[in-house]
């Protein structure tokens, strides 16, 4: 389960420049995500399957346009996941997905706290975990997802089709025979790589969305019960033509 925490309070333009706008973000998304990796082999990789189930509280105001809009703890657009490859090595883990993104969040162009996006995505998964130690206690981490996007049924516009990636460095310390904490550095990135189909309300279709992220984070597994717990900051920055803000992620994952 993710539960993640963003405020922002500015706009930025193509520049990346502040708008001036008088702007307010506040959302909370709990996140829930159901996997199971089975026994099954393609590729040497363990093919596992998954979907992920968003709840979205939003908050949106832009004082200059007159928005005050929000969302009372709704559905957002449901992931569904039906090919996962995991490799398991001594030194490395990798991971590979195709998903679709359903679109059964509720969208509407002239609410900005709309918790669905309106239109269907395609999602490509790919990265890995590798271990710079024979004990796995040091990891560097990176993963990344290609999305592609339908037209968007009430304004008639695709979205460009988007590359992120999200990793860190970290630590483990074995604390004693229950207890493992993993203290680490994080960052992300998202670049719009394609043009949107056509201009739309407030945005042109060249102005393309980009972002970086960086930040701390903390991983504590008590291994008796399978149960870890990880609390992660990311400050974001050099945002061009999106909102600039930060986050704060909990994710508690139980394993069986």
């Amino acid at each position: 389960m993710y539960n993640t925490w963003y405020n922002a309070d500015a706009l930025t333009n193509d520049n990346g420049d502040d708008t001036g706008l008088d702007v307010d973000i506040n959302a909370y998304v709990q996140v829930h995500r159901l996997v199971h990796v089975t026994e099954k082999k393609l590729f040497g990789a363990n093919w596992a399957y998954n979907v992920i189930v968003p709840m979205i509280n939003k908050e949106t105001s832009i004082a200059d346009f007159g928005v005050d809009d929000s969302t009372s703890f709704a559905l957002g657009d449901v992931v569904l996941e039906p090919l996962a490859l995991f490799w398991f090595r001594d030194n490395y883990e990798a991971a590979l997905g195709l998903s679709v993104i359903v679109p059964t969040g509720d969208y509407d162009p002239a609410d900005a706290a709309s918790p669905g996006m309106g239109y269907w995505s395609g999602m490509l998964t790919l990265g890995g975990t590798y271990y710079l130690d024979s004990d796995k206690s040091w990891s560097v981490s990176g993963l990344t997802r290609t999305l592609v996007h339908s037209e968007q049924d009430d304004t008639d516009i695709r979205p460009g089709a988007e590359f992120i990636i999200e990793g860190g460095i970290g630590k483990q310390f074995a604390l004693d025979e229950h207890w493992l904490l993993r203290p680490g550095l994080s960052y992300c990135a998202s670049w719009q790589i394609s043009d949107d189909s056509r201009d739309g309300h407030g945005t042109l279709a060249g102005e393309r969305k980009t972002g970086y992220g960086i930040g701390g984070e903390v991983n504590v597994f008590y291994l008796p019960w399978l149960l870890q717990g990880n609390l992660r900051y990311v400050n974001e920055f050099g945002t061009k033509n999106t909102a600039k803000g930060s986050s704060f992620v909990f994710t508690l994952t139980k394993s069986f």
